[in-house]
């Protein structure tokens, strides 16, 4: 968003990552942001950089997570007092935060909470901390998933299909394809992974249009 002292632009990225500690819920959140210019150009950069970003946000949380966890002491099995009197304020509000972070409206949550036999309305200590374990486990699950769709796509070689469309590109922009892709990605064109050649392709036909 602008600035209102300048003529500076900035973008953030926010990770966010909630656990629970016994009974005690908190929320770690890490937030990163970026200057950029108006040039198209520098747009797709910070869009280059989401990526790492985002591994770099997830690899603090997870060490943030694991201090404090090696802090409080690594627990057999985790008690809760008094697992049958309403589930605390505290459970509710983590909850939530799982909530958002999986992206459900409130008919998916209940929907999933039925399926783990759990009333939202109703639900006991001992139930909302089964219940929080079950939502921390589809978190998990998709973010594991997510992480390694976007390295496995990441990995692979740029397409033939990608190669072409790049040379013809670099022809109208009378551009030498092999000492951009070198400059930009330390590489050959030829060497291009399908991500970075993603990214050439998206600023080119920006600039082009």
């Amino acid at each position: 968003m602008p600035n209102s002292t300048s003529d500076l632009h900035t973008i953030s990225r926010t990770f966010r990552a909630a656990i629970r500690l016994g009974e005690d819920f908190i929320t770690l959140e890490e937030t990163i942001t970026l200057p950029i210019d108006a040039s198209d150009e520098i747009v797709q950069q910070a869009v280059d950089l989401g990526w790492r970003i985002y591994t770099a946000q997830r690899e603090a949380v997870a060490q943030q997570v694991a201090t404090i966890r090696e802090a409080q002491g690594h627990p057999s099995a985790i008690s809760v007092r008094d697992p049958d009197a309403p589930a605390s304020e505290k459970q509710r509000n983590y909850i939530a935060a799982l909530q958002e972070d999986l992206s459900w409206n409130n008919e998916q949550l209940s929907s999933y909470a039925s399926e783990q036999q759990v009333d939202l309305v109703t639900m006991t200590k001992g139930q909302a901390s089964s219940f929080i374990d079950s939502l921390k486990k589809v978190s998990e699950e998709r973010q594991r998933y997510s992480v390694e769709q976007n390295r496995a796509r990441g990995d692979q070689p740029a397409s033939d299909k990608q190669l072409s469309a790049l040379a013809r590109l670099a022809q109208i922009r009378a551009a030498d394809l092999d000492a951009e892709t070198t400059q930009r990605f330390g590489v050959l064109s030829s060497a291009l992974t399908d991500e970075q050649a993603r990214i050439l392709l998206a600023e080119w036909q920006t600039k082009r249009k």
